[in-house]
């Protein structure tokens, strides 16, 4: 039981950001990709209608558009009250407030094309 810590700070291992003092940010719940994104995005973003693409990254999050807007979904914990939080951003937030760029050419072709 004492391990339980160790385990959950292994699997919240932070993706990276230039702020410090930021929750550690982490890879989106396991799953298929566009139903995660999908229901992580529609619950965020009330207003999104229809998720059109999603790809899971290599750091674990998904990458996805909704309504011809770009979000980026992953996961924060939240150590006040000691749970993982589900969250999507549009890419322009992303980066604004987390340094976390969601364009790649990589699997542009499968997001926005």
């Amino acid at each position: 039981m004492r391990y339980m810590p160790i385990i959950a700070i292994v699997l919240l291992l932070p993706l990276t950001t230039a702020n410090a003092g930021l929750p550690p940010v982490g890879a989106a719940p396991e799953g298929n990709a566009m139903d995660v994104a999908s229901r992580i995005i529609q619950y965020n973003f009330p207003k999104c209608k229809h998720v059109t693409a999603a790809i899971r990254v290599q750091d674990g999050s998904i990458h996805a558009t909704c309504d011809n807007i770009n979000y980026i979904v992953f996961t924060v914990f939240d150590a006040k009250k000691g749970k993982t939080i589900e969250l999507a951003l549009n890419c322009s937030a992303a980066k604004e407030l987390l340094n976390i760029s969601c364009w790649d050419k990589s699997y542009s072709k499968y997001l926005w094309k």
